[in-house]
């Protein structure tokens, strides 16, 4: 039989070089072999995949900064890593309360007795009810300010200590879309703002796992894909490729990245993680109905090139030259005179 080299080393020298070659070798039949002495796969059409391992981190999502439509001293500010949620206070300025409440539309005008029916009166009405302030009727929430209005926000007014008038002046409450992670301080204890001026940069209290992506493995990647996030404890938590950067980034090292966001399933696993360092295993797929056969079964054979070791039913072999595509979970994709189910050697 021709002289063959480790498959290891031919097989890594061909996919290292990016391609493979065509090899014209003599197609030589050999004896039958001793039945069972060598075993045996199937040529076969499947999909294949590769487990890729990603670094990433424990992070917050939806960075952005916040401010007060009011001017003055501030007197009061939360502490870096507090989550705030709807109805706790964000800041004091002059030492009243600024108040954070659950919203989508900004506050731009004073929330008070005969103001004009608007979107922004229903989302108040819908924060203060959701903080036990009124009870829910056909009129209550809606865009129109009503007695109900005003008894809510009394009773808000008592909960953080402002006067209890029933008029939100503009800067007495901020509305976000969601909870509220502090990631830090722009300002602090006693300096002037402005409405202009940043006071806090906040992200959403939902935990992710940000990854930062080779731009070689980019295409390997797809939105809505399943993963496993392996926690520092060594639990895995489920979850799915939320988002995938569409432009390089520079990262920590200063390297260009795309930035990927994953969600988790349960995010109540990673409490208390921030930052924390994980690893997500993830299967992509690397060719569709590709005609495959297993890695171990490709020989590399002298002047170069690679080949299979084909076992006709009566128990003969000979070498078929291959051409070596995409690889993946122990399977490389061939082209050849290899009709789909027949069998090649799998040495040990």
């Amino acid at each position: 039989m021709k002289a063959k080299v480790a498959v290891p080393v031919a097989l890594g020298l061909v996919l290292a070089a990016g391609a493979a070659t065509w090899l014209v070798v003599e197609s030589r039949t050999e004896p039958a072999a001793p039945a069972g002495s060598v075993p045996t796969a199937d040529v076969a059409v499947r999909d294949l995949t590769r487990t890729e391992k990603l670094s990433g981190v424990v992070a917050y999502q939806d960075m952005r900064d916040l401010s007060s439509a009011q001017s003055g001293i501030i007197t009061e500010l939360p502490s870096p890593g507090a989550d705030l949620v709807n109805g706790d206070v964000l800041m004091r300025i002059n030492d009243k309360p600024v108040v954070l409440l659950n919203g989508v539309v900004p506050a731009w005008r004073d929330l008070k007795p005969g103001i004009t029916d608007g979107p922004d009166v229903h989302q108040l009405e819908s924060a203060l009810l959701a903080l036990g302030f009124g009870k829910p009727s056909a009129s209550y929430p809606d865009d129109d300010w009503s007695q109900k209005t005003t008894d809510a926000v009394k009773q808000l007014q008592k909960k953080v200590g402002a006067e209890d008038d029933g008029v939100l002046s503009l800067g007495d409450v901020v509305f976000t879309e969601g909870n509220v992670h502090i990631a830090k301080l722009n300002a602090h204890e006693g300096g002037m703002t402005s409405p202009s001026a940043p006071v806090l940069t906040v992200q959403s209290t939902d935990r992710v796992v940000s990854v930062d992506l080779e731009p070689l493995d980019r295409d390997l990647v797809e939105v809505g894909r399943a993963v496993e996030v392996e926690l520092p404890s060594g639990d895995r938590a489920p979850g799915k490729i939320e988002s995938v950067g569409t432009t390089l980034e520079m990262n920590s090292d200063n390297k260009g990245v795309f930035k990927v966001t994953i969600t988790l399933d349960a995010p109540d696993q990673v409490n208390g993680l921030a930052l924390a360092p994980v690893t997500v295993h993830y299967v992509a797929t690397v060719a569709e109905q590709a005609l495959s056969v297993p890695v171990s079964s490709v020989i590399g054979v002298a002047g170069g090139g690679n080949a299979v070791v084909v076992v006709a039913p009566d128990g003969t072999t000979k070498q078929v030259p291959v051409k070596l595509g995409e690889w993946g979970d122990g399977f490389v994709q061939v082209t050849g005179d290899l009709p789909v189910g027949t069998k090649v050697e799998v040495p040990l």
